[in-house]
């Protein structure tokens, strides 16, 4: 690990009462140095400046800042730090915050995909979340009342500079795993871009493009980002309507390895023909088979698509090796379709051949299911990469000769057809569960098979659904129960006491058994009703009467936990969110919550009430 690295943390006075870069003043600068390999406490601005002077790294939790959707959420060690005159100039800032919001939907962890585990962004959240410490190693309890505190007691400021080294050394050890989970990165980068430690300071995007331009030999030419109503947005995928709101079975799912890599590398998309090629060559156009807009040299593949083919096959290797560099690849293909539509990326920018990506994607998917529902299946959903089917011959062999005719018959249509690419079985199934309700919007319907005709009259939402594998693994889909915004206690309920029942083919339940369980909850651990509310800075807003732009108002930019109340404490328009210490202060009770978004979160759980008609009785 390179030495030139300072691990820094800051504490401050906040006058205000809640976190203000522009107001709050600057009370301890906490830091370890891996030059000295020492800790050290600074109060003045001189001792700051001299040891950030003396190293090329910085590292902290929050000092840089990140985006939260197309907002710039600004950190806070820095600008309070810049506003008192210390330069960072020359230095190459690491925030781990930023790394684990602009990455942990790609980050495997032995849990699960982190993005999927993560609720919050809190250095103590994360550490612990990662097995890195626990309650007793972890961040330091305080009393957070020192925070707003004018002027501390020696006795209160040793306590406090105790807790700013137990920061620092939390921040240290959580340094030292990112580094480690990400060394594998180094491999693929050029030594320039590993000496700048850009294997954790890029977004994935650029670390795939930075692995590209290296083995290609290119500059890393940049173009600029277009605004979303300066380019019309490219079709994704084919999603199928679902057939039906519960199966059980013989249930597949299937789906085609690597979709848009493999796409890219047989149809040699890096490989089109542009309006100045003058000499006359053999190009390819989908044939008599798919419909494209580009024509792509069939002759001889380009060297990007080389390139991923060499990739695709050390990603095999390392596989069967249990190398984690397989993963790195995985990453770094996935994020290919990304960065050939994005004009930043410009040596390897292509609308054409990004529209033809998700085109051919599409229609392959299509042509799978017109295949196996010609041969019996039953098509239950689609979506992108994945056809999901009922097998009622009960004969895998019979159907993985049926994915084989699939696969075959688009083979015979490229112009370099891969040996590796197949479908394959991702989950077999016992129970799939689909729920009623309207999808955000009908723009892709006009891309439906015959089966989506049928199927859409239904109501059931696409891309939303629940499904038991065959050795119990619960998988959900888009739900909001799945969502980081849902409570601790829609989640306490549906984990501990709906899913055994999922399990056992059971996924409605009574909205007064439901009711019995919330009450219950609630009178066991009042923190259980918190929300996580994640709002941007409130002049980003164009309404500011809206309840983000309230709570940004009131608490902050960033992630708070808040209860809904029917007591108009907090903030909010026609709802009201308060702190859980508020919730308190107010002496508030189960009553006095706002339980909408729970049934919200639960109402896809909820068995209809059935009116009989007087004459059935």
């Amino acid at each position: 690990m390179n030495n030139d690295v300072l691990v820094y943390d800051i504490e401050t006075y906040v006058p205000t009462g809640k976190p203000d870069v522009d107001k709050d003043e600057l009370r301890i600068f906490a830091c370890y140095s891996y030059k000295t390999r020492k800790s050290y406490v600074f109060k003045d601005l001189e001792s700051i400046q001299k040891i950030i002077n003396a190293h090329k790294f910085l590292v902290g939790y929050n000092t840089v800042g990140s985006f939260i959707g197309k907002n710039f959420i600004k950190g806070y060690d820095n600008p309070v730090l810049e506003r008192l005159g210390i330069s960072f100039k020359y230095k190459i800032c690491i925030d781990l915050r930023k790394i684990f919001k602009q990455r942990a939907a790609q980050m495997k962890i032995k849990k699960g995909m982190l993005g999927d585990l993560i609720m919050e962004y809190s250095l103590d959240y994360i550490t612990k979340l990662l097995g890195i410490v626990d309650d007793d190693s972890g961040k330091k309890k305080i009393d957070k009342g020192l925070f707003f505190k004018e002027l501390w007691t020696d006795e209160e400021t040793k306590l406090m500079c105790d807790y700013a080294r137990r920061d620092i050394d939390v921040t240290k050890k959580l340094y030292e795993w990112v580094e480690d989970y990400f060394s594998v990165f180094k491999d693929f980068l050029k030594e320039e871009d590993v000496n700048k430690k850009s294997y954790l300071t890029s977004s994935i995007a650029g670390f795939a493009y930075k692995a590209i331009c290296k083995e290609m030999g290119w500059e890393e030419t940049k173009g600029t980002y277009p605004s979303d109503d300066e380019v019309e947005k490219i079709k994704g995928g084919y999603v199928a309507y679902p057939a039906g709101e519960f199966f059980e079975g013989d249930i597949y799912c299937i789906d085609f390895n690597s979709l848009y890599p493999m796409i890219m590398i047989q149809c040699n998309l890096y490989g089109r023909k542009h309006e100045q090629t003058m000499e006359e060559v053999k190009v390819w156009n989908g044939g008599d088979k798919w419909e494209v807009e580009g024509e792509y040299f069939s002759e001889e593949m380009n060297d990007v698509g080389k390139l991923f083919k060499r990739w695709y096959e050390q990603r095999l290797e390392y596989k069967s090796n249990k190398d984690r560099r397989e993963y790195t690849i995985k990453i770094i293909l996935n994020a290919s379709y990304g960065i050939l539509d994005s004009p930043y990326y410009a040596e390897v920018y292509d609308r054409i051949a990004a529209g033809d990506c998700t085109r051919l994607g599409r229609q392959w998917t299509m042509f799978a299911r017109k295949i196996l529902r010609d041969k019996g299946y039953k098509l239950i959903a689609t979506d992108t990469d994945s056809v999901f089917i009922v097998d009622p011959f009960k004969d895998k062999k019979k159907m993985m000769g049926v994915i084989k005719e699939i696969i075959d018959g688009i083979k015979l249509t490229l112009p370099f057809s891969y040996e590796h690419f197949d479908m394959g079985i991702d989950d077999e199934i016992k129970y799939m569960y689909f729920f009623k309700g309207k999808d955000k919007d009908d723009k892709d319907d006009e891309i439906m098979d015959e089966d989506d005709v049928v199927n859409k009259p239904l109501g059931l939402m696409k891309k939303n659904y629940v499904y038991v594998t065959k050795d119990d693994k619960v998988v959900i889909k888009n739900l909001g129960i799945k969502k980081k915004s849902c409570s601790a206690l829609s989640r306490e309920i549906f984990w501990k006491h709906l899913v055994p029942e999922i399990k056992m083919g059971k996924i409605k339940f009574s909205k007064t058994f439901l009711r019995n369980l919330v009450y219950k909850k609630l009178g066991e651990d009042i923190d259980l009703i918190v929300m996580r509310k994640e709002v941007g800075v409130f002049d980003s807003y164009t309404s500011k009467t809206c309840s983000t732009a309230q709570i940004s108002k009131r608490y902050g930019a960033g992630i708070h936990f808040l209860i809904p109340n029917n007591k108009k404490v907090g903030a909010g328009t026609t709802k009201k969110f308060c702190t859980l210490e508020e919730f308190k202060e107010n002496k508030m009770g189960i009553d006095d919550i706002d339980l909408d978004n729970v049934w919200k979160e639960l109402e896809y759980f909820v068995k209809p009430v059935v009116v009989k008609n007087v004459f059935e009785y």
